[in-house]
């Protein structure tokens, strides 16, 4: 097999990233947007020593779980993935690959609960954009980034963005036009509270010193009236991340309130919060219901953000100790505890691998721990410390099925089962998938 080479094959299942497997005398190429069941004539794009790339040049055989993407970008964005499936086919996508990497990587024999999908509406679910922001030939662009490139393709509306998050970027276009100031930008983040329907805008520049960055508020806050924080971000990096350490607020409040279940959360601009609140009540509820509370409980949440799962929990178990790294997300954490008047509860700004360390040192045996790690998963440190210190049940709640699986088999070495790993869409249209697990001591 070699590039250029033209071939005709069925597809027989997909990637991790969605990407269609057709597999050519058992060497499989990986081909963009092709649905299992599919066929048609392909051409080699490149060819690697243990599989390739394809792409599809006549499709003579159309999977019934094709759809028409509804995005006009879908094609170029980098964003979502999907678009081309059903969206009974992308949850059955997202319910195999938790299965594969269960079997592959932890060598679990379990069964993988169904995927809870969104109901009715998924799209506009984002509380959150991160969008760049570019001026290419003297015009400004502002959208998201081509697939594996740097280059942004120019838009100002984004299907899973919610409705509000998409008119302040149509606003902040219309403000770059007329004052000519977006090479000073790097990125918009906004920020909409779905319950309160408050929006945060931060401005992510390469100078504190923004041309008519006071009228730009002003208009903006004006045209928008339910903009309530503006706030200015330096970053100066050479690298990819997002935001810079030094902020300046320009108009409203530092913060801004949303509410899930009854419970009223602060949220930065700094602030880890999950980025689809409808689902995000429904993954909460699992991860309460996985503990199993019964009020007598010491709870010890490790990764805590600003505190959303600790006070889920905190509301049915004795007490619960949290633990976040990031400053800012521990004062959010209990500005929202005393939001909420819940006193059974305290957040401790720590790394989760050296608190967890000292707690085995100390002694402390958690009736219940709670894990919601970044993407890389948990470290090795941590999970020794977790069984150290011998709780009864961990629930898992994790956005990478691959470093998830790989945790899950640790635990298994070291004396626990897991039970239930229930998989559920935060993320309609792309390949992630969120998951949250019951694993009990032996």
């Amino acid at each position: 097999m070699k590039k250029n080479d033209q071939v005709y094959g069925v597809c027989s299942g997909y990637t991790h990233d969605g990407h269609g497997v057709v597999k050519i005398d058992g060497f499989p190429l990986l081909v963009k947007g092709m649905l299992e069941g599919e066929a048609g004539e392909l051409v080699v794009t490149m060819a690697k020593k243990k599989f390739g790339y394809g792409r599809l040049m006549k499709r003579s055989k159309t999977s019934s779980q094709r759809v028409a993407p509804p995005c006009p970008i879908a094609k170029q964005c980098g964003g979502c993935q999907l678009q081309h499936m059903s969206y009974a086919e992308q949850l059955r996508f997202k319910k195999q690959k938790v299965q594969d990497v269960m079997q592959r990587i932890a060598h679990l024999d379990i069964e993988v609960q169904d995927v809870l999908g969104m109901q009715d509406c998924y799209t506009n679910y984002r509380n959150k954009g991160q969008i760049p922001v570019g001026v290419d030939k003297g015009k400004t662009v502002t959208g998201f980034y081509r697939i594996n490139s740097n280059a942004i393709i120019d838009t100002d509306t984004c299907l899973i963005q919610s409705e509000r998050i998409n008119a302040v970027l149509q606003e902040m276009r219309k403000l770059f036009e007329k004052y000519q100031n977006a090479k000073l930008f790097r990125h918009l983040l906004i920020k909409h509270a779905f319950f309160s329907d408050e929006v945060m805008v931060v401005w992510i520049v390469r100078s504190f010193q923004i041309p008519h960055g006071k009228e730009m508020v002003q208009e903006l806050t004006a045209a928008l009236p339910f903009v309530k924080s503006v706030i200015l971000n330096l970053n100066v990096r050479d690298d990819n991340v997002i935001l810079g350490d030094k902020e300046q607020l320009l108009f409203g409040e530092h913060a801004i309130t949303d509410s899930i279940h009854d419970l009223k959360f602060s949220i930065s601009s700094k602030s880890f919060y999950q980025v689809n609140p409808r689902q995000t009540e429904i993954l909460y509820g699992k991860a309460l219901e996985f503990a199993q509370l019964t009020g007598k409980e010491a709870v010890l949440d490790l990764y805590c953000g600003v505190g959303t799962i600790s006070m889920f929990l905190a509301q049915q178990a004795k007490h619960v100790t949290g633990i976040e790294i990031v400053p800012q997300a521990i004062r959010d954490a209990r500005k929202n505890a005393a939001l909420n008047g819940i006193a059974n509860i305290d957040f401790v700004c720590s790394d989760a691998a050296d608190y967890a360390k000292k707690l085995c040192e100390q002694g402390a045996h958690p009736d219940v721990i709670v894990v919601d790690p970044p993407r890389k998963g948990c470290d090795v440190q941590t999970i020794d410390s977790m069984v150290m210190m011998q709780p009864k049940r961990i629930v898992y709640v994790s956005c990478d099925p691959g470093t998830l699986a790989r945790d899950l088999k640790l635990l298994e070495e070291k004396g626990y089962r897991t039970e239930i790993v229930q998989p559920l869409d935060m993320f309609p249209f792309t390949h992630h998938v969120e998951c949250v697990c019951l694993i009990v001591r032996k």
